[in-house]
């Protein structure tokens, strides 16, 4: 598997304020996952290995999330997302999944009380089941 790199993207939101987006990818065409919450140090690594282009982005919350996801809409990053999953790090440490497609999102699966390393197992397991 190729190694994953990070290509990163300084964008403006409609407020005017700049909003880093980063898409970690090994080369090729790859499942979308769009990592919003509480940044947890290695999720997007793991899921980049895994085989997913994973979208993050600085500084977290709805503005910059809208402006992340408007533009994937747009094919601005490089990646092709007819539908994608978003994943929520939670404050309490959970990590929650929807599934999402032509602007409508679908609850996915809440995992809890995992290490990350299991927690990036579990959501692997359900991303190749949902997404791939």
């Amino acid at each position: 598997m190729a190694t994953p790199a990070t290509r990163s993207f300084r964008l403006t939101g409609a407020a005017g304020s700049p909003v880093a987006v980063h898409v970690t990818s090994a080369a090729g065409q790859r499942p979308v996952v769009v990592l919003t919450g509480v940044p947890r140090p290695g999720l997007a690594d793991r899921l980049a290995r895994a085989g997913f282009a994973v979208v993050s982005f600085e500084p977290p919350g709805a503005p910059s999330l809208e402006v992340a996801l408007d533009a994937l809409g747009r094919g601005v990053l490089d990646v092709d997302a007819d539908s994608y999953v978003l994943i929520e790090a939670r404050e309490d440490g959970s990590i929650a999944l929807a599934r999402a497609a032509a602007g409508v999102c679908v609850p996915g699966f809440v995992v809890r009380d995992m290490s990350l390393e299991l927690a990036a197992a579990a959501i692997v397991q359900w991303l190749a089941k949902h997404l791939v």
